[in-house]
C-alpha cells in the first residue's frame, strides 16, 4: 500500500521506504504525482497544459516516476497507471490524505452539529498543515486555498494554515 501525504509536504510512504523531495526523479515527477493525487485522473494533454511542458515531457517524467515508486516493476504492474493517454494511481494501492479529509467533511456534513463534532476533528487532523506547502507553482496554490476555504467553511478554528 502507498500512503500519499500531500499535506504538509509531499511524501510516500510504501513498505517501509519513505520518498520526499528530490526522491521522485525531480520536479515534474513529483508534481505529476501530486496532481493525480490531488485531481485523479487526468490526461497527458492536461497535465502538459498545467505544468506547461510537452506530452513527450509528461510521458517522459511519468516513467521516471514508476521507476522512483517501484525500481524494477512494470509498467502493467506500477502503482501509476496509464492507458489510452490518462493517467490516475491504482485506487487499490493508494491512500491519499486529501481523499480522507474530503471523506471526512462529506460525512460531517450529512450529520447535525453535534454529531459532526468527531469528522470534523479528524478532518482538522488530516489537514494539520498546509496542502502541498513546498509547492510554489500556481496550481498548488490554487489547491491550497481550494483546501483552506473548505476548512475554514466548516471549522473555522483550523484556518490559520
Amino acid at each position: 500500500m502507498f500512503d500519499i501525504q500531500l499535506f504538509g509536504r509531499l511524501e510516500v510512504r510504501t513498505r517501509g521506504i519513505r520518498l520526499v523531495g528530490t526522491d521522485f526523479g525531480g520536479d515534474r515527477p513529483r508534481h505529476l504525482l501530486a496532481l493525480i493525487a490531488l485531481r485523479g485522473e487526468l490526461s497527458t494533454s492536461e497535465l502538459a497544459g498545467i505544468l506547461n511542458t510537452g506530452k513527450k515531457d509528461v510521458e517522459t517524467d511519468m516513467s521516471v516516476l514508476r521507476d522512483k515508486l517501484e525500481p524494477g516493476v512494470s509498467s502493467h504492474e506500477s502503482v501509476v497507471v496509464g492507458h489510452r493517454g490518462r493517467w490516475s494511481l491504482n485506487p487499490e494501492r493508494v491512500r491519499v490524505d486529501v481523499a480522507r479529509f474530503d471523506e471526512l467533511m462529506a460525512a460531517a456534513a450529512h450529520r447535525p452539529a453535534d454529531r459532526a463534532v468527531k469528522p470534523l476533528a479528524a478532518a482538522g487532523f488530516v489537514a494539520n498543515r498546509p496542502l502541498l506547502e513546498d509547492e510554489h507553482e500556481p496550481w498548488a496554490a490554487e489547491a491550497r486555498a481550494e483546501y483552506r476555504a473548505k476548512l475554514m467553511t466548516t471549522h473555522p478554528a483550523d484556518a490559520v494554515h
